[in-house]
Order: structure tokens, then C-alpha cells, then sequence
């Protein structure tokens, strides 16, 4: 799965270069949700150095479910849960009537956790349907395509010394 990214850019000299995402972003802000729009737009989210960033944040969890098992088709949701890079407190993603998604992932040489390094939100070509996609550092892709999205974001108790030395 290669140019995972559509409006996202992984130069060699500059590293991620954003602007044509949150463009785009602001392109299509009319046809999201004010709370969703906040979360994807919110340049936090991907800065290198932020606290709020889901950048070198760990995969913990995903999670695929039926909605409802007796209905057919079954709605589907997918869960996604990240350890913050700072280790200060869970993202949890939920995709909801998911009607798409895909992993690709490289044989892993370590075994250490998924660190993701950077993620795109966006519509479908067809402009319908949400899609968030994900590179992380060990060769795992992760794109879902859905109908509806949210996030929550949990704040976790560190102790004193961890909060001195990371400020």
C-alpha cells in the first residue's frame, strides 16, 4: 500500500508537510460534524512535539464488532485505542457502519509496540464516505472507510516524577 496519503507528503528534506491537507480540510468542513471537523482539523493532532498528538502514539487496540448480530447485513464498527506519545492519556477512535477496511501489514523485525507516524483524514474519491488512513513505523497500514466517526480522549493519572520530567 504505497502513497497511502493523498494530501499529506513525506519529504526527505522538509518531513510531513501538511498545508495542502488542512486545505483540504477547511474544503470540506461543511460536510462534517463541528465536533469531528474540530478533532481532524486541529493541528495538535499531528504535530511532532504535542501532547495531543496521535504521532508516535501506540496502538493498543483495535477492535472490529457487529452492531447488532441478528440484523442482516450486519452494521459493523471498528475500534481503534492509542496509547498518547506521552503516555498521558487514551485516544479511542470509533468508526461506525463501516463499510470498508483494509491492513497491510510487513513481516514485524521487532517487538516493540505500533508507532504511528503520521494519519490522513478525508473523504472517499466519490465524496461519500468517511476514510482515515494510518502509517505506522513497523510497515502496518490501516485504512477504514465508514459512514460515521467519533473520538474520546481519557486522560490518564501519571505519577508526580513522570509529570515534572516531561514538561
Amino acid at each position: 500500500m504505497t502513497d497511502v496519503f493523498r494530501f499529506i507528503r513525506d519529504d526527505e528534506v522538509l518531513g510531513w508537510t501538511v498545508d495542502p491537507y488542512f486545505a483540504y480540510l477547511a474544503s470540506i468542513e461543511h460536510r462534517l460534524d463541528p465536533a469531528l471537523y474540530a478533532f481532524v482539523s486541529d493541528v495538535d493532532r499531528y504535530n511532532l512535539t504535542s501532547r495531543k498528538s496521535l504521532h508516535d502514539a501506540w496502538l493498543r487496540k483495535l477492535t472490529l464488532m457487529p452492531v447488532d448480530v441478528h440484523a442482516f447485513p450486519s452494521r459493523m464498527r471498528l475500534e481503534l485505542e492509542f496509547l498518547g506519545p506521552y503516555h498521558d492519556r487514551i485516544f479511542r477512535l470509533y468508526y461506525d457502519d463501516v463499510l470498508a477496511y483494509g491492513l497491510n501489514q510487513q513481516v514485524r523485525t521487532g517487538h516493540g509496540a505500533q508507532d504511528l507516524l503520521m494519519h490522513e483524514f478525508r473523504l472517499d474519491e466519490q465524496g461519500e464516505l468517511l476514510e482515515h488512513v494510518f502509517e505506522f513505523d513497523d510497515g502496518l497500514y490501516l485504512k477504514v472507510a465508514c459512514q460515521a466517526m467519533s473520538f474520546e480522549e481519557v486522560m490518564l493519572e501519571v505519577e508526580a516524577d513522570d509529570a515534572d520530567r516531561s514538561d
